[in-house]
């Protein structure tokens, strides 16, 4: 049997341990309160990151796109199969040209 293994704080400190938790099945509960007495509520609201990428996402979706662009963005996927992007981390090895 696989111990059990039990995380508790912040999002971001659970974050931290996301390589061991990695292809494991997890339980995720949400406590009432955090740190500071603010609810979970409290500290999705404001500024989250994700909350603006939603908005940007619906502004994204009411944009009317012209003939032009429709066309682009429906052949995008055939050009992306004709002209693949490799990318890769420099090394130290590699010479600067």
């Amino acid at each position: 049997m696989i111990p059990v293994m039990e995380i508790e704080g912040t999002w971001e400190q659970v974050l931290e341990h996301a390589s061991e938790l990695r292809g494991r099945r997890v339980r995720l509960t949400v406590l009432t309160t955090i740190e500071g007495g603010l609810s979970p509520a409290d500290v999705i609201s404001g500024s989250d990151r994700q909350s603006r990428m939603v908005a940007a996402w619906d502004k994204y979706e009411q944009t009317r796109l012209t003939e032009e662009e429709t066309a682009i963005l429906d052949e995008f996927e055939q050009f992306r199969r004709e002209h693949p992007i490799q990318f890769r981390v420099p090394t130290l090895l590699d010479d600067p040209e």
